[in-house]
């Protein structure tokens, strides 16, 4: 599985050279955006030389064969015998059995791989959008903060030039400003990898607005019975039930001597002897004999490593996929109760800040208190706000720890 992501990874990495998409509208519906990546996907160099076109044959197990025999005297008395055989392993009837089944796996195997794909990508998408949004939340509660601290800026500095006021209330200031340009900084570039991701993987250059998912009731998986039940339906475990089964129909066939063929030999046969020539046809059936496991006791130990790694990398898909929802749903339940804090500290900050006008304007001790306050009141409502946002982007990766594509 680890393969397949890499194979994804580099593919994306080579699409990001490649021609984009014109420009199209931003309010593209979610599915979209995951249709062009695995459009814009399919079209990068390395997947088109990876594309192999595969067959076998639907009555052979291998290549016919001819074998051409001759057979002269040793005392020069004209005797000679030559022969000439046509060879074809034949498949067994239990074989094609097992052959219309590993059709069906094989197609199932990519079907899921293409669901696995698409979860995926949905997953970059989902990353890259999200922390935009973040990232505009935050920058647009600096930037008011900024304004606010820079109005006060203003107004002390002529209270510090006229020696009104300590140089070291504007120190302060011109401190906080700094911090803020630096976070801001931050900010930017997190706006700006987040935007060179998404074009990446969609040839668009802008972000759509609408990127909150349709609410889905999370809150029943968090029973271990019903987390369980959902990820029976998760591409990895598919995929990871899929190879499995792959495995065994193989090992069960190689085992009973299926993929040992019939041979079918079509002979023509001449014999010289003096002046007389015998000559013949025939019809020969090599069959195989399937009395005990064919098997070697080297394919034996290879199969069963190969079925302990595939136990424990299911248990590995299981255990991550199980803890991270969990992890997820705890989250929740915290920013949830956040939520609830952070609208009652919103509604007490304002009562705060209305109180504080009254005397805002008696003297600059007042105004100064009175605007702190208001900043602080600005601060916790965008504490709110960016909450609310978490708790949409946790959503998201709800669905997608659940293997739900966008």
């Amino acid at each position: 599985m680890s393969a397949v992501k890499f194979s994804i990874k580099i593919c994306l990495f080579i699409a990001l050279g490649s021609t984009c998409f014109g420009s199209i509208a931003a309010n593209n519906a979610l599915p979209q955006l995951v249709e062009i990546s695995q459009s814009r996907l399919a079209k990068s160099p390395l997947s088109q030389r990876s594309a192999i076109e595969l067959n076998s044959s639907s009555w052979l197990t291998g290549l016919p064969s001819v074998s051409l025999s001759y057979l002269g005297d040793l005392d020069n008395s004209n005797i000679y015998e030559q022969e000439l055989s046509l060879n074809l392993p034949i498949k067994t009837f239990s074989l094609h059995q097992s052959d219309k089944q590993l059709v069906q796996l094989s197609q199932a195997l990519q079907a899921q791989q293409t669901r696995l794909q698409k979860l995926y990508l949905s997953g970059l998408l989902r990353q890259s959008m999200w922390d935009q949004r973040l990232a505009a939340v935050k920058l647009n509660q600096l930037e008011r903060k900024s304004r606010l601290l820079s109005k006060l800026y203003t107004q002390q500095k002529k209270l510090a030039d006229a020696g009104e006021l300590p140089l070291v209330n504007i120190l302060l200031l011109e401190k906080e400003l700094v911090d803020i340009e630096l976070e801001q900084i931050g900010f930017k570039q997190q706006q700006t990898e987040a935007l060179t991701l998404f074009t990446s993987l969609t040839g668009l250059n802008q972000l759509p607005d609408d990127i909150v998912e349709k609410a889905i009731d999370i809150g029943e998986f968090s029973a271990p019975e019903h987390v369980q039940t959902a990820l029976m339906q998760h591409p990895s475990w598919l995929l990871h039930s899929l190879q499995l089964q792959q495995k065994q129909l193989m090992l069960q066939s190689q085992q009973s001597g299926e993929q040992d063929p019939w041979t079918l030999s079509l002979t023509a046969k001449e014999t010289a002897v003096d002046q007389f020539n015998d000559k013949h046809l025939g019809i020969g059936i090599n069959v195989p004999l399937s009395f005990s496991s064919a098997l070697s006791q080297s394919d034996v130990s290879m199969w069963q490593k190969d079925f302990q790694e595939q136990s424990v990398n299911g248990e590995r898909i299981y255990l991550e996929l199980t803890s991270q929802i969990q992890r997820l749903a705890i989250q929740q339940q915290n920013l949830r109760a956040q939520q609830t804090l952070l609208t009652r500290g919103v509604s007490l900050s304002r009562s705060i800040t209305e109180n504080l006008a009254q005397v805002k304007n008696q003297n600059q001790i007042g105004y100064e208190i009175w605007l702190r306050r208001y900043i602080d009141a600005l601060d916790t409502e965008a504490r709110l706000a960016l909450n609310q946002v978490t708790l949409q982007q946790l959503h998201s990766q709800q669905l997608q720890a659940l293997g739900i594509s966008l």
